[in-house]
């Protein structure tokens, strides 16, 4: 390779290139990779197969994109009746390890899925068109992965994002119950606090917690209430004002199918 050759290599302290491809995997073809001293990605363009690393086994197919860390080793193999064709890119640098944080990828979470609004397909197969044209890995190819890399750290970034908002949603209404349970509140009461919908105040307690904003408040309200109970002061009508029910009756079949005990059962094993 001539010296202007070598001022073309993606061959750079942060981060260098050091093989890609793309295969047509054969049925029965069964891959158990070599360690490498770099990082590894294979993105899967067409098909189906299977990923086993670190004792776990990893169904995939098209979109979805695997990743073999340095000084690991793995198996793959494509399925029987639909086999996969994928390419692949192995890669090293001072930043590597920055780039894969911030993009989520680890030993521990090795798979990528690749959205429609993403789309990353077609840069892999440019990627791997550029590099089978040239046949060496060109800065060219360094500026295709690097955008990968970039478009795949803005994904992660917009997720966190949206998470970070339904967390803070989570959170606000949770202060908003306990600074209000003593009143007749309702979800709808919650939501609009928050200004927002009852149905999007469901759906994030549901995703976030497991349960609907209705049983977290009721839940809070029995959890202040065994707390009454168990100071033995006030009366079960007095206990059932306190967490904000007016008609004590209603407290009690609430608590009874809570806590598996009427409250006056509760007050008497409780009592400090």
């Amino acid at each position: 390779m001539s010296q202007m050759d070598n001022l073309l290599l993606a061959n750079y302290t942060e981060l260098s290139l050091h093989e890609c491809g793309r295969e047509k995997c054969q049925p029965g073809k069964v891959i158990t990779l070599d360690v490498k001293t770099y990082h590894l990605f294979h993105y899967v363009l067409y098909g189906s197969g299977t990923f086993i690393f670190n004792n776990k086994t990893y169904q995939l197919k098209k979109g979805d994109m695997f990743y073999i860390p340095p000084g690991e080793t793995a198996l793959y193999y494509p399925s029987d009746n639909n086999p996969w064709i994928y390419t692949w890119i192995g890669f090293s640098g001072t930043k590597s390890d920055q780039y894969l944080k911030r993009i989520g990828i680890s030993d521990d979470h090795p798979i990528y899925h690749d959205t429609k609004e993403l789309n990353l397909k077609p840069l892999f197969n440019d990627l791997a068109d550029r590099y089978n044209h040239s046949q060496f890995l060109s800065i060219e190819c360094l500026a295709i992965f690097m955008n990968i890399l970039y478009k795949m750290m803005i994904a992660k970034h917009k997720e966190d994002v949206v998470l970070s908002a339904k967390e803070t949603h989570i959170r606000m209404a949770k202060q908003f119950v306990e600074n209000n349970f003593q009143f007749k509140i309702k979800v709808t009461d919650i939501a609009n606090s928050l200004s927002l919908s009852p149905n999007y105040l469901a759906n994030i307690f549901k995703e976030t917690l497991g349960m609907s904003p209705k049983q977290y408040l009721t839940d809070y309200r029995m959890h202040k209430a065994c707390q009454l109970l168990s100071n033995g002061v006030l009366s079960i009508k007095d206990v059932a004002k306190r967490v904000g029910y007016a008609n004590p009756l209603h407290f009690s079949a609430e608590f009874k199918r809570v806590k598996r005990m009427s409250p006056t059962t509760y007050k008497n094993q409780n009592e400090l």
